[in-house]
């Protein structure tokens, strides 16, 4: 929808406060607004999606003393307008959901934020007591960054660029967070690769007033597990409540888009959503397999052709080049600002491509989280029973490798011997995310800047936090708050680079609530995953999506690595550019290339992480 940013306990000037909204002026073209007083300042640029002509930001009440900007949308907002106009508040636009926050800020306070519906974050410059307030959604789908200034003021923004634009927040690189990106190949938490900027945490509110701040966290997943029925009638009412979310987030003022991988969860979504409205079209990234004989089948091209020819739904494909790497990772950097898993330069891509017809796309990110997806990591950690059929346990790493679609190269497998739940979940955890690259690829020199990282730190604080002692649930605690985040983030970065808004209706609040009140058996039964989820859908998408095995969606980067990028490759990661920089280690690194471009080892994982990592410093100008 839009981008903001702004500043707080010092007197700010517009300049300032121009340059904060023109660094975001790709997550809003479409208009800009500014918001000064004696101790605070904001600024906004927008992405007109709802309300285009009085929707405009930021919005006061009538006596100009609540002041709200806000990124996101509010998929309840009706329902509350009515709710508070019943209560004497006074809507001066047509149906902007973000006069709702102002006027459900006047009324609820704190209490407002439990009641919405929707991806947001937001900043609420309140003139009654001289406070300010900023929010973020559940499961931090809209970002939000924030650093603390000397004099006890803070900059906050959408983006770490904003922040930097303000003059008050200086680039530099987190050592500890470059640690984290390097063991987990993410950023956990309020950790950023930014020292001095943290990422605002998910579900919390936070008020500043005088320089005092007060933290509320003001949800959190519970695990009531109560519902009943059989799995067959808990799925039609699962199919219910989707059509019913689906209603509420193609909801908009302009054309609404879908992304169509051929795996269920985007198949399900686009096909409910043509359902309800016949214009929603669909976008599938395809690759250049001439030649690919390592991970062609990640390329899912058959299956989303399929859903375009058996449900009638009108389908362009952008087919990705094997050097399409090559001219894209800077942009593709620049965009995150932090590092995150995945090799997710496609979803710039594609999403550059809808953002040319559209201003909003569906995707069908958060539905193996919540329901029961990941099921190689149960299984694997004995939480739940395997099928009949399951490998041995010797064989169950590399099964569970198979279900996830990781390139694994690290050392490390499990221990089998160990019956202890958690502690085949943290072999598990450590395999999968290769904490040893930590200590391995990093000079010790580098390592010496931060002598007290903890590896397990971030995971005992997952875990610690987990409300339930139901192993099934505390694996789906941290997966929502550790990967889930991750892939948010890296989503709304890339789309919100070429001003495209993307919703993610399987992460809509009813339907969460409804699946974590679902028991277990329901979600995963026999060894099988998404139990509940296919049974929903299964009226929807066709035959053979429904029955077809859970595949890793991504190019076929392992022979691109191999052949066509393999020059490009050897050239960014020389041995020159490594030493100077000082960072990564350099012997490791090219071990992990010649092992790689041999056929001895699949290390592409490994090289991503040290491509990624050798354009941010680039791109930023660090180390060197």
């Amino acid at each position: 929808m839009c981008g903001f940013a702004g500043i707080v306990g010092e007197l700010p000037d517009r300049a300032m406060l121009k340059r904060m909204g023109d660094a975001i002026a790709h997550r809003g073209p479409d208009d800009e607004g500014y918001h000064l007083d004696a101790n605070a300042g904001l600024a906004f640029r927008r992405l007109a999606i709802v309300d285009i002509d009085t929707g405009r930001q930021p919005m006061a009440n009538e006596t100009g003393d609540v002041v709200v900007v806000f990124n996101g949308e509010i998929y309840n907002h009706r329902e509350l307008r009515k709710e508070l106009s019943a209560k004497g508040h006074r809507f001066t636009t047509d149906h902007a959901d973000t006069e709702v926050l102002v006027h459900g800020w006047e009324e609820w306070g704190y209490s407002l934020f439990s009641r919405l519906n929707g991806m947001f974050a937001l900043a609420i410059r309140d003139l009654r007591d001289e406070s300010l307030v900023l929010a973020r959604d559940r499961y931090g789908i809209k970002p939000l960054y924030w650093s603390r200034l000397a004099g006890g003021g803070l900059a906050f923004g959408s983006e770490i660029r904003a922040l930097h634009a303000s003059g008050r927040t200086a680039l530099a690189p987190d050592p500890y967070g470059i640690m984290e990106y390097f063991a987990f190949q993410n950023l956990w938490f309020e950790r950023t690769m930014f020292a001095g900027v943290e990422q605002f945490p998910p579900a919390t509110v936070i008020r500043w007033q005088g320089g005092r701040l007060e933290q509320r966290t003001y949800w959190d997943i519970s695990f009531p597990r109560t519902r009943r029925g059989s799995t067959k009638d808990l799925a039609t009412e699962h199919r219910t409540l989707l059509l019913d979310v689906l209603r509420r987030q193609i909801a908009a003022d302009v054309p609404v888009k879908a992304y169509l991988s051929g795996g269920i969860d985007s198949t399900a979504i686009t096909v409910g959503a043509h359902m309800l409205d016949k214009s929603v079209q669909a976008y599938s990234c395809i690759f250049d397999l001439s030649g690919v004989t390592d991970g062609a089948d990640a390329d899912e091209r058959e299956y989303s052709r399929l859903v375009e020819s058996v449900c009638g739904i009108s389908r362009i494909e952008l087919e990705l080049a094997q050097d399409t790497m090559r001219n894209t990772l800077d942009a593709y950097v620049g965009a995150l600002e932090d590092l995150r898993m995945g090799m997710g330069y496609p979803v710039y891509l594609i999403a550059q491509r809808v953002a040319r017809d559209a201003k909003v796309v569906l995707s069908g990110t958060g539905g193996d989280e919540f329901h029961g997806g990941y099921v190689g990591r149960y299984i694997a950690t004995g939480a739940v029973p395997p099928a009949d059929a399951a490998p041995a346990p010797p064989s169950l790493f590399e099964w569970v490798a198979s279900l996830l679609g990781i390139m694994h190269s690290s050392k490390r497998t499990p221990s089998w011997d160990d019956t202890d739940i958690e502690a085949r979940y943290r072999g598990i955890l450590n395999s999968i995310l290769k904490p040893d690259m930590a200590q391995e690829a990093l000079t010790p020199e580098f390592r010496a800047t931060v002598p007290d990282f903890d590896i397990n730190a971030n995971i005992d604080r997952a875990l610690l936090s987990c409300p339930s002692k139901d192993w099934r649930d505390r694996i789906l605690y941290v997966d929502m708050k550790t990967y889930l985040h991750g892939l948010l983030v890296l989503e709304d970065k890339l789309s919100m680079a070429h001003s495209l808004e993307t919703r993610v209706p399987l992460l809509d609040n009813a339907l969460v609530d409804f699946v974590l009140d679902v028991p277990w058996e329901h979600l995963i039964n026999n060894g099988v995953g998404k139990v509940l989820f296919r049974e929903s859908v299964r009226p929807w998408v066709p035959e053979q999506i429904y029955s077809k095995p859970k595949m890793g969606f991504g190019p076929p980067d392992a022979s691109w690595y191999r052949h066509a990028l393999r020059d490009w490759i050897s050239q960014r990661l020389s041995s020159s550019k490594i030493r100077r920089r000082g960072v990564l280690d350099d012997g490791f690194v090219q071990r992990t290339l010649a092992e790689h471009f041999s056929g001895q080892r699949n290390n592409t994982y490994l090289i991503w992480t040290f491509l990624n990592f050798e354009t941010w410093c680039d791109h930023f100008g660090f180390y060197g």
